[in-house]
């Protein structure tokens, strides 16, 4: 009998050897794929920080043509006003405008409060006790 039928009859001599070269060949076998498996990430990993640094350097390279460019002269432009609602006190604009300008510094982009308004409430009371009612836990 050949190998095959005597497996699908259950006729096989599970003596030391066999089952010692199953083992072998499962464990040399997971082994394989996760080297290989290492092996592709670390082949991502490579691609990725080129196309980063190939991306930096053509960022470098816009910089540097924006920043030649100083033939032009500058021109100021007039940033309106800073549009306050009436029922918000002065002490919550300053704690808001100190917040983005913090926010400002730590991103390196400059940022600007247009206005500064009350949030608006978006469900009615009849939508947000409906919610309520059935979103409630058992």
């Amino acid at each position: 009998m050949n190998l095959l039928s005597s497996l699908l009859a259950g006729d096989v001599d599970m003596n030391f050897e066999y089952v010692a070269s199953v083992v072998i060949t499962g464990i040399t076998v997971v082994f394989i794929g996760l080297v290989l498996l290492v092996v592709i990430l670390l082949l991502f990993g490579l691609i990725s920080k080129v196309r980063r640094k190939s991306a930096d350097k053509k960022a470098e390279l816009k910089n540097n043509v924006k920043t030649a460019d100083t033939s032009m002269p500058k021109v100021e432009t007039i940033k309106p006003a800073l549009e306050i609602e009436d029922n918000i006190e002065e002490e919550i604009v300053a704690v808001i405008t100190a917040a983005i300008a913090h926010m400002s510094e730590k991103s390196g982009k400059r940022l600007a409060i247009k206005s500064i308004k009350t949030a608006k409430p978006q469900r009615t009371a009849w939508a947000a006790a409906g919610l309520m009612d059935n979103t409630r836990p058992f």
